[in-house]
């Protein structure tokens, strides 16, 4: 039995979590229903999420609790999920230290390592990633200015010229004068 418990929000893949799209036909009046399997939402911050939840006198109002995620067999409480585990899962027993073990050299960033969440250091690494990107394309912006600043004295030169067109034209209009 692998079993983990979620440090981290999770959206995972579970077998009882669908979108229904349904329609009505035209032609025949009756209701056509599509389901898609989705990812569910699991928050170990949100109480309504707990699937193991303790309280201190066994009575009333949950104190404390958990979410408890399970490949293959499982307890009855846990949420079954299919794919990948992640460094947020903490594994419960010998198997799913196994299977973590198997995955950790996938990950990007260990346990042990994390600030924070798995998915606060993917945003770290994306934004350096893009810093990254966005570094490697600044010649080509150099190379945009030298472009800009040939545009801007051609533009000069245009306005020169129509501005000593334009002279030449208005004293013979003013003379009353029709140059052809």
């Amino acid at each position: 039995m692998a079993r983990w418990r979620l440090a981290a929000a999770h959206y995972i893949n579970t077998n009882d979590t669908v979108w229904e799209y349904s329609e009505v036909d035209r032609t025949t009046g009756r209701p056509k229903r599509t389901q898609f399997p989705v990812p569910r939402l699991l928050n170990p911050e949100d109480p309504g999420d707990w699937n193991h939840v303790y309280s201190k006198d066994g009575f009333g109002k949950p104190d404390t609790g958990e979410i408890v995620v399970a490949q293959g067999a499982h307890e009855p409480k846990d949420y079954v999920f299919e794919g990948a585990v992640t460094p947020d899962m903490v594994p419960l027993d010998d198997e799913a230290k196994k299977i973590s073990a198997a995955s950790a050299h996938k990950w990007k960033y260990s346990p042990d390592t994390l600030n924070g969440t798995y998915a606060d250091e993917m945003m770290k690494d994306l934004s350096e990633q893009l810093n990254e990107v966005r570094a490697a394309s600044a010649p080509a912006a150099e190379g945009m200015t030298e472009l800009l600043t040939a545009m801007t004295g051609m533009m000069k030169q245009n306005q020169d010229i129509l501005g000593a067109l334009v002279a030449v034209k208005a004293p013979a209009a003013s003379n009353g004068v029709a140059r052809k």
